[in-house]
């Protein structure tokens, strides 16, 4: 009698399995991280005399490619380079509306820096170590930096 052999899956990746807990995790706290930012927008753009119209265009601009940034951090590889080139064009929307590229950045960064702490926060509720889920969310940052700043 011959043997039967079945396909095994082995469902999701690993790396598929910590995308989609960055996205559980941080997507019903994403307005809230953007308020923090623009927040510190209206401060920064006070400071370098950008004024409270460019915070709120920044706030417009980034609030509406939100959910494309959600479903990058969630998406495989092809997926989110192509939402990548779909989001792209906000840097020079940010520009255009008055926000410098070193504005950008460091807003972008300080989004980074208090996503990373609530990923951190919640990585065990989501059965991962918070070194593991901070590890994803670092790549994601990077490769966003780079597609986004310096068109890579």
């Amino acid at each position: 009698m011959q043997e039967q052999t079945f396909p095994i899956s082995s469902g999701p990746s690993r790396m598929a399995l910590r995308r989609a807990a960055l996205v559980s995790i941080l997507g019903p706290r994403a307005e809230a991280i953007l308020e923090r930012v623009v927040a510190d927008a209206v401060r920064a753009t006070d400071f370098v005399g950008l004024g409270r119209t460019v915070a709120q265009r920044y706030s417009a601009v980034s609030r509406a490619c939100l959910p494309v940034c959600l479903a990058a951090l969630g998406a495989d590889e092809p997926e989110r380079t192509r939402l990548f080139e779909v989001n792209a064009k906000v840097v020079k929307d940010l520009v255009e509306v008055g926000v410098p590229k070193f504005v950008q950045r460091s807003l972008v960064s300080l989004g980074f820096r208090v996503a990373n702490g609530i990923v951190r926060d919640g990585a065990r509720t989501s059965g991962f170590e918070p070194d593991e889920l901070e590890d994803e969310l670092r790549v994601f940052q990077r490769a966003f930096e780079a597609r986004m700043f310096f068109g890579a």
